[in-house]
């Protein structure tokens, strides 16, 4: 990757090193950007299941019916295998626009006209995606649900790649990089935790007449909404120009994946987090199953449980952020998923503990859950920047947007994997007198939480600190040699 030296940058003999600190108020504005991905994304990530293979309460599905419900290749299902294409488009598009921003020279910035041109039409295909437009479980419905998929990943790749490469750009050392993946971390949360009220106020617009598909599609419309107007806010109130050292890339998409897979400790992080993301799914994806069906309880209360759950991890962020410079945040990444297979097995044995109701047992579940959702809400993006801006000291190559990508299409092929076979284990029983579908999801997840805990084992974490430090200090040399001049 060649590397431009301009007023700011990062130049090889440690001089031209002046950037702007960003303000904390501008961090905000920044990290708001994420709350309304996040809460845009919501829609499509979480409930597609619910909305296209609907849980069966009282003998009825809740919404009618739009695609074909049985398999139609192997055990695969019409919903598992538009996912699947949807987010398999969504991760090969990553790499491409990555190498698009990195090599971008527009004067709004390299980073911030991809977001600009991204955030409105990701908005709008979130809506989309629920508006089949034939009645029944028509074909058309099934072409409509893969067309409107591709053009919400595209857009939505479009504008979250450039944002996550801004992290490591932005934040000229690790405490600041810890704290934007800190503040990031809390919005993303605030969106999945605003996400998950789609249930209660499904049914607040259902009181209000709705029909039950009319008023989802409502609230997935006011998610687009909000979240369009936060996306714009980094765009408004960010410029690269004063905030971000400069460079861009010449480097073609395909050399530089294979530049950043080269990287050791990059690679075992991947695939740790390739087996994290697909676990986390399940979760995201299934929550309301195991409410309504392992727990018996009202779907409402995914949301009650999920909300309580998101309020009590934001306490334990003092204690994360403790934790990590004391044990490093290797070993709480370790921690964490350990914690997370545990409350899969917890889910798997719902309802089967003696002297303790579904109920009950559902709370001490969220209890448990709120660990692993404070440790990787926050390290695991402080831990891709660290690694992305440690290779850039090391190498000379800054390449931040290689590395979210890559990132991003493990996450995003894991969530494929996750929504792939989600709907081929409810074939195997998804009610109440048939939960064995559900509760097999669980035992998945538990395999795949332990598979990424082992792997984090293998990330040599010194090696990237010592890069790090490497940077501290030419930037030292360089503010010395300033005050001599």
């Amino acid at each position: 990757m060649t590397v431009r030296s301009g007023p700011g940058s990062p130049r090889r003999d440690g001089t031209e090193l002046r950037v702007e600190a960003l303000p904390l108020w501008r961090m905000i504005m920044f990290a708001l950007g994420q709350f309304g991905w996040s809460l845009t994304a919501f829609s499509v990530g979480s409930i597609l299941n619910y909305f296209y293979f609907p849980p069966i309460v009282d003998g009825s599905p809740a919404f009618p019916i739009r695609i074909f419900q049985g398999a139609v290749i192997g055990v695969l299902t019409v919903l598992g295998l538009s996912s699947f294409i949807g987010r398999m488009f969504d991760a090969v598009t990553d790499p491409w626009i990555a190498m698009l921003s990195d090599r971008s020279k527009r004067p709004l910035g390299r980073r911030r006209f991809f977001m600009l041109a991204g955030a409105f039409p990701a908005a709008l295909f979130s809506v989309l995606v629920f508006a089949p437009p034939a009645p029944g479980a028509s074909p058309l419905n099934a072409v409509w649900l893969v067309a409107t998929l591709l053009g919400f990943y595209l857009f939505m790749t479009i504008y979250t790649i450039p944002y996550g490469a801004l992290i490591p750009e932005l934040g000229h050392d690790s405490d600041t990089r810890l704290l934007l993946a800190t503040l990031t971390s809390i919005t993303w949360a605030v969106g999945f935790f605003v996400g998950n009220s789609v249930y209660a106020l499904k049914d607040l617009f259902q009181s209000a007449g709705l029909a039950p598909e009319r008023a989802l599609l409502a609230v997935v419309a006011l998610f687009a909404a909000v979240g369009f107007a936060a996306m714009m806010l980094p765009v408004l109130f960010i410029d690269e120009r004063r905030f971000c050292r400069k460079t861009h890339s010449e480097e073609g998409a395909v050399q530089a994946i294979a530049g950043a897979l080269k990287n050791h400790e990059f690679r075992v992080v991947l695939l740790g987090q390739f087996a994290y993301y697909a676990a986390n799914a399940f979760l995201e994806i299934g929550i309301v199953y195991y409410v309504t069906i392992l727990m018996r309880l009202p779907e409402a209360m995914a949301f009650t449980l999920m909300a309580v759950m998101f309020v009590a991890s934001f306490a334990l962020y003092p204690a994360v952020l403790a934790g990590a410079k004391r044990f490093g945040k290797k070993n709480m990444m370790v921690m964490a998923f350990a914690a997370q297979a545990l409350v899969f097995a917890m889910l798997g044995v719902t309802g089967k503990v003696p002297l303790i109701s579904p109920a009950a047992w559902g709370w001490i579940v969220i209890a448990v859950q709120t660990v692993p959702s404070a440790v990787t809400g926050i390290l695991a993006t402080a831990i891709i920047a660290d690694i992305a801006r440690a290779d850039g000291v090391r190498t000379g190559n800054h390449k931040e947007a290689v590395f979210y990508a890559a990132n991003n299409f493990a996450m995003k092929a894991a969530i494929s994997l996750s929504n792939l076979v989600f709907p081929s284990f409810l074939l195997l029983g998804r009610s109440v007198d048939d939960d064995l579908g559900v509760r097999l999801t669980s035992a998945l997840a538990l395999v795949l939480c332990v598979a990424a805990s082992w792997g984090f084992t293998r990330y040599r974490e010194s090696r990237v600190e010592a890069d790090l430090a490497m940077e501290t200090i030419v930037i030292v040399e360089a503010a010395a040699k300033r005050e001599g001049a």
